[in-house]
């Protein structure tokens, strides 16, 4: 950038002299124009103001060599008057066109500075949006350094009152890895009786047939296996929603006894040790009551087929 600076600096300093040294040609040009038109006008006077009859033959023709003389002379001189004014000519238009090549250097370089100006901007603002997502990310980090410290002195408080049933809070890892063994069972379970209840109208057709299902032995194999698919898919999905309200109910039980003990409302063990008995049994209850209508329908689809 410094040596384009400075070619455009001598190029634009040539130009400068150049157009001086022109204009002192011109002026001098001009000078040599007149004198000639005055040696002309002297001539033509002194060939005017000769008297021929005075004069002899010998004058006369050294006077006509004379103005021969100068007339050459003249026209020599104007010949090179001529050339030196074409090859100044020349010379400017060579220079009107570096000129105009210099003047568009010019308006290039100054877009490119403009150009140049915008992406410097640019990459000081983005060296500053760095700086502060690095200082974000330092606070960060050391607000969840904060947070863990916070949370292990909750934990170490609350194992006392709980006697380490908070020590398994942790176990949020081991409740969804037990949700996701029980929905893979269950969707595997789904599977089989799926394709138990897409074979059973086939056999159901067949029956009418006197030598491959006409016991009734094996309907009744069939019929067993099915209710015991069903009781097992009941009871993993019966399982699978126990886990996952133990779950829930033990998460938002952690995140009351969090609030309560941030906001410094202290619970006795006794007091805990009756909350958790009530809840076990009321779900308790609840899960009997769920379980009682699928075994007596159980039992009656049991009953109707034998």
């Amino acid at each position: 950038m410094d040596n384009y600076r400075s070619a455009l600096q001598k190029m634009a300093d040539d130009i400068l002299s150049l157009r001086q040294h022109v204009t002192k040609l011109e002026a001098e040009n001009s000078s040599l124009r007149r004198s000639l038109a005055m040696h002309e006008d002297v001539g033509r006077a002194l060939f005017q103001d000769m008297d021929l009859d005075a004069m002899t033959k010998a004058e006369i023709v050294d006077r006509i060599l004379a103005l021969k003389q100068k007339l050459s002379s003249g026209a020599r001189e104007m010949a090179r008057m001529k050339d030196r004014v074409q090859k100044l000519q020349n010379e400017l238009i060579r220079k009107n066109d570096r000129e105009k090549d210099l003047m568009m250097l010019q308006r290039a370089h100054q877009q490119q500075q403009l150009v140049l100006r915008k992406y410097q901007a640019k990459v000081a603002k983005m060296q500053a949006l760095e700086d502060a997502v690095k200082k974000q990310e330092k606070v960060i980090e050391r607000m969840e350094m904060m947070l863990q410290e916070k949370m292990k002195d909750r934990f170490k408080d609350n194992s006392y009152f709980s006697g380490g049933a908070i020590g398994a809070a942790p176990g949020d890892s081991w409740s969804k890895g037990v949700y996701s063994t029980l929905l893979m069972e269950n969707m595997r379970l789904r599977d089989e009786l799926g394709k138990s209840c897409y074979r059973s109208p086939i056999i159901l057709q067949q029956q009418a047939l006197p030598d491959t299902f006409s016991n009734s032995t094996e309907k009744l194999t069939l019929i067993t296996k099915l209710e015991k698919a069903e009781a097992r898919i009941h009871a993993l999905e019966c399982q699978l929603e126990d886990s996952a309200r133990n779950w829930g109910r033990e998460k938002q039980d952690y995140s009351t006894r969090l609030l309560e003990q941030d906001l410094g409302f202290a619970r006795s063990p006794s007091s805990l040790l009756l909350q958790d008995i009530l809840l076990e049994e009321k779900e308790r209850s609840k899960n009997e009551a769920r379980r009682s209508p699928k075994g007596d329908l159980a039992k009656k689809v049991i009953s109707t087929h034998q």
